[in-house]
């Protein structure tokens, strides 16, 4: 008799339904993220400096450095209900921030023609869509970490692409959206729609998982931390001043990924006043979905630390890219045809920018992760990748204004002041950023890596 093979084993329904809510929360942020600044500074009237710092140090600085504490929160109260406050959160989060103009002046008495002041409710809403947005990343990636079974590189392959479709779903929607209702309704509509159909997954689909992949994690039960404990392993980390070294190199590394929510939708809007931003910024989705196995499966073989670099050198040079309309063409905002669209010239040479920036995003960020997980001390593999985002969190919070505040140094100001704008100086600032980044990566990799090994 000849044995038939084994089946492979099924991802358990649990494992969809996390990633249904992922898509649905991913569609949810990413509908307005390409709106944000433009929303903030062109409807509600704020500084290109403080709409980014409210969108890069208050909202990207709240989702990405709380779940150091946040998933030790779920961990301690389960999932599900995790879950289901944070779609709560999210929900309320996108209806504040579409409604302001609605209800902020009338509950304050302001008339009609007397400036308002939007900074408290538009707060209230980035702290509320922050936080929500901060207990989902540690549940959901739980979950697929938990249902995975043997196969986890498989699993976190299918996520990432969920939240990428999610990406695509949420600009789409939004583009129709927005040209039929206005900006605020991609908030109103389009973010609080998606995060409620999250919510309801969650109460009426989602189970709360009850294993791990193997029940163990380095020959010990895995065991919940405490918030004392999340706590203490702040300081445990940083204590451990190469990994704090590499944190912050991969912080200027980030840097530059920000600029694409916060100095690139502002620049635009200076080219085309009109601009589709979601548009634009679909190009970093897409690439990554087309692309993302076939560079995977490029760069499998090369050292991580080596991949990062070249992925920083990617990003750094698609921001290059940028510098050439203003030296090659006498007019950069004059009109052009490509593929039967009629684009700006710059607007062209930033979709070339996205583009490249997402070819080093699909190099450098899985193995960002892996390399985490490589290097941690025996038995702090999850403490220290709990600090994985840190570096996105750091970028966010400095790169966001300081974005905007470039915005105003070199185009605004000058406009303002009759003066010609400088764009090129601008670009290459950032493009400065970029170069200190590979920089790092390569001191980092002389004396961390081939040192270790030498020792």
């Amino acid at each position: 008799m000849i044995d038939q093979p084994a089946a492979k084993p099924k991802f358990p329904a649990t494992f969809w339904t996390a990633n249904t809510i992922e898509l649905f929360e991913r569609a949810a942020y990413y509908s307005m993220a390409s709106f944000m600044v433009i929303y903030l500074k062109e409807t509600l009237g704020m500084t290109p400096s403080f709409a980014t710092f409210l969108n890069g140090s208050l909202l990207w600085g709240i989702i990405y450095f709380m779940p150091i504490l946040s998933g030790t929160l779920a961990d301690k109260f389960g999932f599900k209900r995790s879950l289901s406050v944070s779609f709560v959160l999210i929900s309320l989060g996108y209806f504040v921030m579409g409604n302001v103009q609605r209800f902020w002046p009338g509950l304050i008495g302001r008339g009609a023609a007397e400036a308002v002041d939007f900074t408290v409710p538009v707060v209230l809403g980035a702290v509320l869509i922050g936080i929500g947005g901060s207990i989902v990343k540690p549940c959901i990636a739980g979950t697929v970490q938990k249902t995975a079974g043997t196969r986890a590189t498989l699993a976190f392959g299918i996520f990432y692409m969920v939240i990428n479709i999610g990406s695509i779903t949420g600009r789409s929607v939004s583009y129709f959206i927005r040209t039929s209702l206005g900006i605020p309704a991609i908030f109103t509509y389009a973010a609080t729609s998606f995060a409620l159909v999250g919510l309801i997954v969650t109460l009426f689909v989602y189970k709360e998982p009850e294993y791990v992949s193997d029940g163990l994690k380095d020959g010990q039960k895995v065991e919940k931390r405490t918030l004392g404990q999340a706590l203490a392993g702040i300081f445990i980390v940083l204590g451990n001043l190469k990994f704090v070294f590499l944190i912050v190199v991969l912080s200027l590394f980030w840097f530059l990924y920000i600029q694409l929510y916060n100095l690139m939708p502002l620049f635009m809007r200076y080219v085309d006043p009109n601009a589709p931003m979601e548009l634009y910024t679909l190009a970093n989705p897409v690439m990554i979905v087309c692309f993302q196995l076939l560079i995977t499966r490029l760069v499998k073989r090369w050292l991580p630390v080596k991949t990062i670099m070249i992925g920083a050198v990617v990003v750094t040079l698609g921001m290059l890219v940028n510098v050439l309309p203003p030296l090659l063409f006498a007019d950069p905002n004059a009109k052009t045809g490509l593929l039967g669209l009629s684009l700006p010239i710059a607007g062209v040479f930033i979709l070339v920018s996205i583009a490249s920036m997402a070819v080093g995003e699909m190099m450098a960020s899985p193995r960002v992760y892996e390399y985490i997980g490589a290097i941690a001390p025996k038995g702090q593999e999850g403490l220290y990748l709990g600090y994985s985002n840190l570096p996105i969190a750091l970028a966010s919070i400095v790169g966001g204004p300081i974005g905007g505040r470039l915005f105003e140094r070199y185009i605004s100001t000058p406009l303002e002041q009759g003066r010609p704008v400088d764009t090129v100086t601008m670009w290459l600032i950032i493009v400065g950023i970029g170069i200190l980044s590979v920089a790092g990566l390569w001191i980092y990799d002389r004396a961390v890596v081939k040192g270790a090994k030498k020792a």
